[in-house]
């Protein structure tokens, strides 16, 4: 018999594929009574993750990843993100060579570390605007084609930027985190993302806890990767379990 999260993982990754799932057909490939099934379901529905139906579940419309603008971001999750960029804040020394990824819960990092001696590189250019006056803090911004949805600058010019660079820690955010796959709703963003990740010795993803089992465009890089995920203090049980070690 599977053990609980790897039922749950199951599910959702049904889910994902097909919308939809019925109770049967799920009680036949996992070979699990229905009865478990539908407890199974129930704890997912609980969890925000779909919706019951007659016979089976949908997968919620929310968890299909819609970009939203920068602007609504900022509004979305704002005490759990201020909790990750706290603990951004600590993984932070004076003196460190860092990069900060563009995103709402990366720019709220500011508080946190706006008084320590630091090198910043970053692609965002609300980013850039917060440290700019900050004579503390050396801060470069890539260039390239700016996407305005973000305030993201990305294409072939900043990622051959990128490509120079060596941080002793990057902060990057995502779209989504699907199975033990990073997503995000841009190709050209996520590739960006890929490039400097590849060159920082100390690798950080940034994600409140709705962003779990939420798959968008573009798989950029895996969860065994990166060094671990920063998250707020509302991530499952079940979350915990399938990401061992990962999540702070």
């Amino acid at each position: 018999m599977k053990l609980k999260v790897d039922r749950h993982r199951f599910i959702m990754d049904e889910l994902n594929r097909e919308l939809s799932v019925k109770v049967s057909a799920l009680s036949e490939k996992m070979s699990v009574a229905e009865m478990t099934i539908r407890r199974d379901l129930q704890e997912l529905e609980n969890e925000g993750l779909l919706n019951r139906i007659h016979g089976g579940a949908k997968l919620k419309e929310e968890r299909l990843y819609s970009e939203k603008s920068h602007k609504e971001k900022q509004t979305i999750n704002v005490s759990n993100k201020l909790k990750i960029a706290k603990k951004c804040g600590d993984l932070i020394n004076n003196e460190d060579i860092i990069f900060i990824g563009s995103g709402s819960t990366n720019e709220l990092i500011y508080d946190f570390i706006k008084d320590k001696n630091l090198s910043i590189f970053t692609n965002s250019l609300d980013i850039f605007l917060q440290y700019k006056d900050l004579s503390n803090i050396d801060i470069l911004l890539v260039g390239g084609r700016f996407r305005s949805k973000t305030g993201t600058f990305i294409g072939h010019f900043a990622n051959k930027m990128m490509e120079d660079f060596h941080v002793a820690k990057a902060f990057v955010g995502v779209s989504g985190i699907y199975d033990q796959k990073l997503t995000t709703a841009n190709e050209e963003e996520g590739k960006g993302i890929h490039i400097i990740l590849e060159h920082a010795k100390l690798k950080y993803i940034t994600a409140d806890s709705t962003k779990f089992g939420v798959q968008a465009l573009y798989n950029f890089y895996n969860t065994d990767d990166v060094d671990a995920v920063i998250s707020d203090d509302e991530v499952t049980e079940d979350i915990l379990e399938a990401y061992p070690n990962k999540i702070i």
